[in-house]
This record gives structure tokens, C-alpha cells and sequence, in this order.
């Protein structure tokens, strides 16, 4: 009767399997984009954004912005999807939007992050970023296109990013 309690115990250690297959290669696919990148704004000007492989690889940490105003999106690998946090420094309490996207193929070259939740965000009709649609292009060019949703308004706009 020991025996099956002590697989038990370490089978709750060992943690969840770990990610294989089309999630696996997908995500390495984000982990590509390691590197500096730039795209006019839609604002006026050039937007830098640095994105680096951080925790031994297993996030993806993406930097956009000028030095002196950027947000922050943290990436991490869930099984057979790809999650996103937003640290949003357009929106004026600065919330942290969480969205996702599943991995249909190996090879996709196009995720569709949704919302789910968000912190620091007091009520629905407050602006947050309900949608990012991440394209891959070639190994020098990507784009990104955000949704932020305010009053029940949603406006989009377009990055499209050039290795430097």
C-alpha cells in the first residue's frame, strides 16, 4: 500500500509533461524573432522593439516603444497554445491584458491572440488591447496588428516590423 502512495508523491513533483510537437516548434518560431527590430509608428516616428529570450529560453520578453515611453508583452508556451501579457502604457491605468493564441500547425506563420482576462483594469468599457494578430513574413520582417477596444470602440492599427 506504500508503493502507490509514493508513486503518487512523485508524480506530483515531476510537474505537467513537457510541450512537444506543434506547440514545441511553434513557439520556437516566436523565439526567431530574438533580435531588434523597427517600424514607423502610427503616431509619427520610429518604434524600436527588442525582443529576448528569457528564463532559459522558456519566455519570450517583447520591448516596443522609444526609450523614453515602452510597454512590455511577456510570451510563454501552455500545451497547444501560446499565452500573452500585456504591460500596456498606452492605456491610461496601465493595465496588464492577457490574451491567447492557439497553435494549429507546426509551420503557422500566423497566431491570433485573444483576450481573456486583465489586471488593473477597473471595468470593460476602460481601454485595453482585446486583440494582437501576429504575422510572420521572412527571417527580417513581421508585423503586428493590435485591437484596443474603449467604450465598446475598437480601433486597429498596424506595426510592421524590419530587422535592424
Amino acid at each position: 500500500m506504500r508503493w502507490p502512495v509514493a508513486i503518487l508523491a512523485l508524480a506530483a513533483f515531476a510537474g505537467p509533461a513537457r510541450p512537444h510537437g506543434e506547440a514545441a516548434d511553434a513557439f520556437d518560431r516566436f523565439k526567431a524573432l530574438a533580435g531588434t527590430w523597427e517600424a514607423d509608428s502610427p503616431a509619427g516616428g520610429k518604434l524600436t522593439n527588442t525582443i529576448a529570450l528569457v528564463s532559459k529560453g522558456t519566455a519570450i520578453e517583447e520591448t516596443i516603444g522609444t526609450p523614453e515611453d515602452n510597454e512590455v508583452s511577456l510570451y510563454t508556451r501552455d500545451g497547444g497554445r501560446i499565452l500573452m501579457t500585456h504591460y500596456c502604457a498606452l492605456t491610461a491605468g496601465g493595465n496588464q491584458a492577457r490574451l491567447v493564441a492557439p497553435v494549429t500547425a507546426a509551420g503557422q506563420g500566423e497566431f491570433v491572440f485573444s483576450f481573456v482576462s486583465a489586471t488593473n483594469l477597473a471595468t470593460q468599457g476602460d481601454a485595453h488591447m482585446r486583440r494582437m494578430v501576429l504575422r510572420l513574413k521572412d527571417d527580417s520582417h513581421f508585423s503586428e496588428i493590435w485591437t484596443e477596444r474603449e467604450k465598446g470602440k475598437d480601433t486597429v492599427f498596424t506595426l510592421d516590423f524590419v530587422r535592424r
